[in-house]
């Protein structure tokens, strides 16, 4: 597997493209938050690090330049999403885009940050997740969403990165399947 190295509460951990988190014993290795690594090993039987689907003890871990996917905010021209970035309404870029009837909301207090919209097979609320690795966590088993920053007032919703079998999910008028579709933000 390979992904991206974050910090954990007892161990590190590595953060796959389809956003699966996986707690790692890199014993002496030098790796650290926000490296890009491809590991082969095992799944732990058992372990104290209780982050997770699970602990790899690698065989071996190799630093690894980051695929296209890779959801590295510097990939957007330097936008990192933020709560302000984000709050706000969203309507699908194209000619039809209509802000008196945006695709979704999104609203920031202090429960998170929570898209408001017509999700299809899930409710009409989603958590927006920005940390290393943004996204809209879809209840399982759907597979999180990853966004980035497209210009001063764009939002990409993207496909899962890894998933073949995907199932296209529409939020409002839009269906977010192949390269994902960019949403603007309405003036407020």
């Amino acid at each position: 597997m390979e992904g991206r190295v974050e910090n954990g509460a007892e161990c590190p951990l590595v953060r796959t493209p389809d956003g699966q988190v996986w707690s790692v014993n890199f014993g002496e290795a030098d790796f650290g938050a926000g490296d890009y690594v491809r590991i082969s090993g095992k799944i732990a039987d058992a372990s104290f690090c209780m982050q997770g689907r699970g602990t790899i003890l690698p065989d071996r871990i190799d630093a690894v330049a980051p695929p296209a996917a890779d959801r590295d905010p510097a990939r957007s021209g330097g936008i990192v999403l933020d709560r302000k970035y984000v709050s706000g309404a969203w309507v699908a870029k194209g000619l039809d885009a209509n802000c008196s009837d945006p695709d979704f909301r999104i609203k920031t207090s202090a429960a998170g940050t929570i898209l408001n919209g017509n999700i299809s097979r899930h409710d009409n609320s989603a958590l927006v997740v920005l940390d290393s690795y943004p996204r809209i966590d879809l209840d399982e088993p759907m597979d999180d969403l990853p966004i980035e920053g497209r210009g001063p007032d764009g939002l990409a919703v993207l496909r899962p990165a890894t998933d073949a079998a995907y199932d296209p999910i529409s939020i409002g008028s839009a269906t977010i399947e192949d390269d994902g579709i960019v949403f603007v933000k309405c003036a407020q």
